[in-house]
């Protein structure tokens, strides 16, 4: 019985232990982040973080660069790409929260030196036209509340080392690196027939880097990301607001960011043979 019942207060200690240790790393750890992320510093690796942990410190961040990023514009599904999912040992993409003045309108101007280790993709945003998008069950009453889509460049920052190992947990610790995005002109929903054959090209001036990309590549269609990011707001009771932004995902592989123009232009989105969205890096 004796042995029992220390037994017992081992473990007792032992959760104890493990609940201050997580009552102090969760704060700590983002303000490091927050700091490294203001700083434009490289964050420390994060050993031993769970999905529950990240997603915490990852709410800790993006509540202190709101004070001077502004509040939430929009949302970001990260990693939509199944083979990549695979790698990183996860089934579903990563939400990522994107702040107001994270959001700049073509033609725009970033300073390299203004993100750790900034990359650049194609993307592609659309815009929430009212809250019936958070009951809409078939995809034809999901694309119904949605009133805009806007052709989109992300530059995001890795934040971590290069050189290392990048978790999914450490991606959503730093609000899946959210940074930085360029928005084209809005196309209303009403001109689009079908979203699923848009298709992007996206170039330097100097031709270098070209990639390409189709929207079919979103989880094999866009609304499919939408309605992920729906429902998983919805299961965090965060449910879609009207004029809400969503970013659905890379179109291309990432592209190193230089300085020079970089320019993306998009096919098969409305009544315009294409629309260009571009960012010159300096």
């Amino acid at each position: 019985m004796k042995f029992k019942f220390t037994i017992l207060i081992f473990a007792v200690a032992a959760v104890a232990i493990f609940f201050m240790r997580n009552e102090n790393f969760v704060p700590r750890t983002s303000l490091d982040i927050y700091n490294n992320y203001i700083d434009r510093t490289e964050a420390q690796a994060i050993a031993g973080l769970t999905p529950d942990v990240a997603v915490e410190i990852q709410k800790h961040v993006v509540y202190a660069l709101s004070e001077n990023w502004g509040g939430i514009a929009g949302y970001k599904a990260a990693l939509t790409n199944a083979d990549i999912q695979q790698q990183m040992g996860i089934n579903e993409p990563l939400l990522g929260i994107f702040l107001k003045k994270m959001l700049l309108e073509s033609p725009a101007v970033i300073k390299t030196r203004s993100a750790v280790h900034p990359f650049a993709e194609a993307d592609l945003l659309v815009r929430v036209k009212d809250a019936s998008i958070n009951d809409a069950k078939t995809d034809e009453e999901i694309l119904a509340a949605i009133d805009q889509v806007i052709p989109f460049i992300e530059i995001p920052d890795r934040l971590f080392s290069t050189d290392k190992p990048l978790t999914a947990e450490m991606l959503t610790a730093i609000n899946t690196g959210a940074r930085y995005g360029v928005m084209g002109e809005p196309i209303p929903m009403e001109e689009i027939d079908n979203l699923n054959h848009c298709q992007v090209g996206i170039v330097y001036d100097d031709r270098s880097h070209l990639k390409t990309g189709a929207c079919s590549s979103l989880m094999g269609k866009p609304v499919n990301v939408i309605r992920w990011l729906r429902d998983k707001l919805l299961a965090m009771n965060y449910p879609l607001k009207q004029g809400s932004l969503l970013s659905l995902g890379s179109l291309t592989s990432p592209i190193p960011v230089k300085k020079g123009r970089l320019t993306a232009i998009y096919t098969g989105l409305g009544n315009q043979p294409h629309i260009a969205v571009t960012v010159t890096f300096k």
